[in-house]
């Protein structure tokens, strides 16, 4: 995990010994400062530990604890008296390649050997993700996760997935947006319209992708388009075999690809003229999906044309939802006020629902601080 100090806000959180702590792959324990803004490369931590960290940490200490820490000895007495303990979500491939660190842990807590309450943040559905990935300690991971610890997860989807497992229940604390401020709304489209999709490509989803991507340009028989991609450099071949799909589907279209970072996805959809998001919402690991990606093309001005996965369905009020992207993209080129009017109040509403302080207040009031 590779973190980056963006900054920090003026405010103390009373250290009487009594912490929370994020278990992740930090080499370290590193302190959060109330407030404070990290950086890591991964969506699932910046979401899911760091913001609600620095969050928390304005009510109560909070640390990052290596994981190896915690199997070494699960009190955590040489750090305090843990109020709570959160066994942050971990990346699929990560959690095949340290099967036997992690099943000490889960050991250790199946044993009562943590004093405090433990709680597993997931936002994938392990088990869905075993079989497409070839990964069948995914699912032993969660199974066992839900026999012992309270589950965290960030949509209703989710939730109602895993609530058969969760023998200690399952609580939705959503995603937070990421965004420092709202960005002028415009869904007025050039000629060609221009287009983004951004996010992490690879298995499973490479292959879904590509087909609606296809599927748009072969839709749009009488007009050309551009996509562009943003994702992790390690996916530019995935990214390669869509633009020669799409290009296929029908030649009047191309994809280009940028090799993701903050600054660039922010730039991609600032370069958009609308923001697809399609996804396999059929799949068990496809429909539970969260709000996030949506919220931030909100948040960025931009008309999304996502599919009806749950999450993406709450706010469909906010964005052109179906299964149809070519559909999508020509109502929002024939409606570009409606279009508009949706995002601002879209705006409106995910200030209030996905704040960082909203988020981290939920936080709390789940884990008792």
């Amino acid at each position: 995990m590779i973190l980056g100090r963006w900054l920090k806000r003026s405010a103390r959180a009373a250290d009487d010994g009594a912490f929370v702590a994020f278990l992740t792959h930090s080499a370290e324990v590193q302190p959060i400062a109330p407030g404070e803004r990290l950086f890591a490369d991964t969506a699932s931590t910046r979401l899911r530990v760091l913001i609600p960290a620095a969050e928390l940490a304005l009510r109560v200490p909070v640390r990052l604890v290596p994981l190896a820490q915690f199997r070494a000895d699960p009190s955590l007495r040489a750090l305090g008296a843990p109020r709570a303990v959160v066994i942050a979500k971990l990346p699929a491939g990560a959690i095949a390649a340290m099967a036997p660190e992690l099943t000490a842990i889960l050991d250790a807590i199946a044993a009562g050997r943590c004093p405090a309450p433990v709680f597993a943040d997931l936002s994938d559905d392990y088990a869905a993700l075993a079989g497409a990935l070839r990964a069948p300690f995914l699912a032993t991971y969660q199974r066992r996760l839900a026999e012992h610890c309270t589950l965290t997860v960030p949509c209703a989807a989710l939730r109602d997935a895993l609530a058969p497992l969760a023998a200690r229940g399952v609580e939705v604390i959503e995603d937070p947006y990421e965004s420092d401020a709202a960005q002028p709304v415009r869904t007025r489209a050039g000629d060609p319209p221009a287009l983004c999709w951004f996010g992490t490509l690879g298995p499973p989803n490479a292959d879904p992708l590509r087909q609606s991507l296809s599927a748009l340009a072969g839709g749009m028989a009488d007009m050309g388009g551009r996509i562009e991609l943003v994702a992790g450099e390690p996916s530019r071949a995935a990214g390669l075999a869509i633009a020669a799909a799409v290009a296929a589907a029908n030649p009047r279209w191309s994809v280009a690809f940028t090799a993701w970072s903050p600054e660039s996805a922010a730039a991609a959809i600032a370069r958009s003229d609308f923001v697809l998001l399609p996804q396999a919402h059929a799949t068990p690991w496809g429909r539970v999906k969260s709000h996030n990606r949506l919220v931030e093309t909100i948040r960025a001005g931009r008309l999304a044309l996502a599919s009806p996965v749950p999450s993406y369905v709450e706010l469909a009020d906010y964005a052109w939802i179906g299964e149809s992207l070519a559909e999508g993209l020509r109502w929002a080129l024939a409606h570009p006020e409606e279009a508009a009017a949706r995002v601002a109040q879209g705006q409106t509403y995910v200030a209030a629902r996905f704040s960082p302080a909203a988020v981290g207040a939920r936080w709390a009031q789940v884990l008792g601080v």
